[in-house]
């Protein structure tokens, strides 16, 4: 009984852990070839060898040919290939160029001539390939593609709106409230009129969403990433969950050359004109920064690709133009005609705890139904406050503890009105990609993949309302990390099984109050 106990666990936990992954199993990161082989009769060949070729790894997959003349090549990893194909009594056929994209479903057929296997026919791959097999609505973006648009903020994402159907969303507090990288958009975007909330961001094939508005949780280094595809209607099986669309992004391998670069990117305010309604020329300095480089560490079996982005920005925060107290109103000088409602009229203490309360804070009795103030009232008696002035001893005390906080006006003292762009606000945020392939037709084509995105922000101004003041600042730390794993066996001719674990964390603290804000936490607690 002891023994049966000890076979059965590792097979239950091994159950469990399947089922506990098994949301982040679904999307694919390969593509496909696949056709039939004729003569020039079009009669169909059975038995011919097919080979394809990945001209950068030497990455290699064979099957034969059925007896209906079709082929198919399974999970074959993006890149350039080359196909081959040799049948006895025929010329050997060549191919090459052949782009495989994620999720591609590429149609190839092949005519053999009769002749030598030494004979070779090659062709060029027709640039413009027709999926037959999938229903699948959606474009790829590759590297090149990304690389040369003059992206600012260096992200992928804001590319997602060249498709057709898709409406990114550009207002509202959506993105503020989980920024990625420190200071890039999130993704949240309509397609095809589905909610902002129902979409699927995947990289390497596993979820980055995160979990509050289930945008991208987590962008890789746009010099890092070999394509992207965003998928917007007719999901495959293998996408679940998900009525909006499926962001499935792919990240560089290494190759058996060594290729890669590094980059800065600068920008800053010496060219920029002074916004119309503030006093100065607001500050603006981005540092981006890095590399990405790719190499075989045992060639056409192990390579390894790593890549590195650092963002430094200054920006001025500008509070545009903000109402503030006045000096007299700091002194409670406010006048009659700010106690009286829209239509004039004076406006009068409500209930008779709050006139208990005046009378206590006044030292004089007021009365429940009293007028606060009124043109002609010249004492106590007449009213609350004569003259349209609060003494100081009716501050409440929270007001009395913010008010030194709040700037003095600058722009037009009378009318308290206040402008600034003299703040400052920072971000810094480092992300790291880490990668390695093997290839091994023994134990399958293992992938392993590791991203650490650490970013700190922070906010000058306090933009939680409408009344943004200097002194309100506010820090909102964020990481996100993700480990990708995954293996691609071929079994034969005719079958192939892919296991792929993902693992994904973010964690952020929104708007924690640093500075001034967090001593006014401290004053305005328990204010009702």
């Amino acid at each position: 009984m002891e023994s049966r106990r000890r076979l059965f666990t590792p097979g239950f936990l091994f159950l469990l852990v399947t089922l506990l992954v098994s949301s982040v199993l679904r999307a694919d990161v390969t593509g496909s070839i696949q056709g039939v082989v004729r003569d020039r009769t079009q009669g169909a060949i059975a038995g011919v060898r097919i080979t394809v070729t990945n001209t950068q790894t030497n990455f290699r997959q064979e099957t034969n040919s059925g007896s209906d003349g079709s082929y198919r090549l399974l999970a074959l990893p993006a890149g350039t290939y080359k196909l081959n194909a040799t049948g006895t009594g025929f010329q050997q056929f060549s191919t090459t160029d052949i782009e495989v994209k994620v999720n591609d479903q590429l149609q190839i057929d092949i005519t053999l001539q009769v002749g030598s296997v030494q004979q070779e026919i090659s062709v060029v791959a027709n640039a413009v390939q027709v999926e037959a097999e999938s229903t699948q609505l959606g474009d790829v973006i590759d590297s090149k593609k990304m690389l040369s648009l003059p992206l600012n903020g260096r992200s992928y994402i804001d590319l997602l709106g060249l498709q057709a159907g898709v409406v990114p969303i550009t207002s509202g507090t959506m993105q503020q409230d989980r920024p990625v990288s420190g200071i890039l958009s999130s993704g949240n975007l309509s397609v095809n009129g589905q909610r902002e909330t129902a979409n699927a961001f995947l990289v390497n094939g596993g979820d980055v969403s995160e979990g509050r508005n289930l945008g991208a949780g987590l962008i890789p280094n746009l010099d890092s990433i070999e394509e992207f595809r965003l998928i917007t209607n007719s999901f495959d099986a293998e996408y679940g969950k998900f009525s909006g669309a499926v962001m499935n992004a792919i990240t560089k391998s290494g190759t058996n050359g060594f290729h890669g670069d590094a980059f800065e990117f600068l920008r800053n305010d010496k060219f920029d004109a002074r916004n119309f309604f503030d006093p100065t020329k607001a500050e603006l300095r981005r540092n981006q920064f890095g590399y990405a480089i790719g190499g075989p560490f045992w060639k056409n079996k192990l390579f390894w690709f790593t890549d590195y982005q650092g963002t430094r920005q200054v920006q001025g925060a500008s509070t545009g133009l903000v109402t503030v107290p006045t000096a007299d109103q700091r002194n409670g000088i406010f006048g009659d005609s700010a106690f009286q409602d829209a239509k004039g009229n004076p406006l009068t203490v409500k209930g008779p705890f709050w006139a208990q309360t005046l009378s206590n804070r006044l030292g004089y009795a007021v009365s429940d139904g009293e007028t606060y103030a009124q043109a002609g009232c010249a004492s106590t008696a007449q009213c609350v406050f004569p003259g349209g002035i609060i003494p100081k001893s009716a501050f409440a005390a929270p007001a009395v503890g913010i008010l030194p906080f709040i700037p003095l006006p600058n722009v037009d003292p009378a009318n308290g009105i206040f402008a600034d762009a003299s703040e400052r606000n920072t971000a810094r945020d480092d992300k790291v990609g880490q990668r390695v392939d093997f290839i091994n037709r023994k134990t399958g084509n293992w992938s392993f993949y590791y991203h650490f995105d650490d970013s700190t922000v922070l906010s000058a101004l306090n933009t939680t309302n409408s009344n943004p003041v200097p002194g309100g600042s506010s820090l909102t730390p964020s990481r996100a990390q993700q480990i990708a794993i995954s293996d691609t066996k071929t079994f034969g001719v005719t079958a192939v099984n892919q296991f792929r674990v993902s693992f994904f964390r973010t964690a952020t603290v929104t708007n924690k109050p640093t500075g001034d804000f967090a001593k006014l936490s401290g004053i305005t607690k328990g204010i009702p």
